[in-house]
């Protein structure tokens, strides 16, 4: 399974990237993290990337068996708008392969069509797939699981909960950024200059919520304009598309 770097926190030994599974070939790779050096998270981060901050946590416990709290890590983080781990919970669900998580194909279906709302053409090409691959009565409880999950985990909700966050909780290192130091807990003992945990910290947000529809955070007090998303459940059949096409 593919998960995306946080190259931010050193902390983590490469973070989300230990290579790729689809839908097509889950049994190819071991489980998320099972093949990485021990993970540990920096707490500091859940106040102002939860989205990361929790993915790391699904990847901890994964590391270390807790398959239970690993699902329920993977949906806070989908929570906060984290399109890997909402990709990751369709494929667990397609696939069966997560222990203690038993296969449910319309459910899979569900998340992998909530996972794909940017558009990443792996995400898509996998909800394609998993489409293409189910039943008529599949689909059918996929689009109504879809139309509940979306009221809590689709991008116009848990898009502007997660930057809402992330723009409030960033101000304080922003406005220390002329001259000053700011300090997170887990990121090392002492403070460190301000100026570049800012340019880190934004450099980070614009790679997690990059192609979010709604407004998003691309910069310090600069925005998108909203967008309206219009995707919706492809026809059976439907050919995967190509490249280039904590809570308050």
């Amino acid at each position: 399974m593919k998960w995306r770097h946080l190259a931010i926190l050193a902390a983590l030994s490469g973070g989300w990237a230990i290579g790729t599974t689809h839908a097509a070939d889950a049994t190819a790779n071991p489980l998320p993290g099972q093949d990485m050096p021990r993970i540990y998270c920096a707490d500091g981060l859940e106040r102002i990337l939860p989205g990361d901050y929790y993915g790391c946590r699904a990847l901890y416990h994964l590391q270390r068996k807790h398959y239970r709290q690993a699902v329920a890590m993977l949906e806070e983080s989908a929570y906060w708008a984290n399109k890997e781990a909402q990709h990751q919970l369709g494929l667990a669900y397609i696939n069966g392969d997560l222990p203690g998580v038993a296969a449910d194909p319309a459910r899979g279906i569900a998340w992998l069509a909530l996972a794909r709302e940017r558009h990443q053409p792996d995400y898509e090409r996998d909800y394609a797939l998993a489409v293409a691959r189910g039943t008529r009565a599949q689909r059918a409880r996929a689009a109504t699981i879809y139309l509940d999950l979306r009221k809590s985990y689709g991008d116009a909700v848990a898009g502007k909960r997660a930057t809402d966050r992330f723009n409030r909780e960033i101000s304080d290192i922003d406005d220390a950024a002329n001259g000053g130091v700011a300090w997170i807990s887990g990121f090392g003992p002492f403070p460190v200059r301000a100026y570049t945990l800012s340019r880190q910290l934004h450099a980070e947000a614009e790679s997690a919520f990059g192609g979010l529809q709604g407004s998003v955070l691309i910069g310090p007090l600069q925005r998108v304009e909203d967008r309206v998303d219009t995707a919706t459940l492809p026809a059976r059949g439907a050919v995967p598309p190509t490249p280039g096409s904590s809570r308050q």
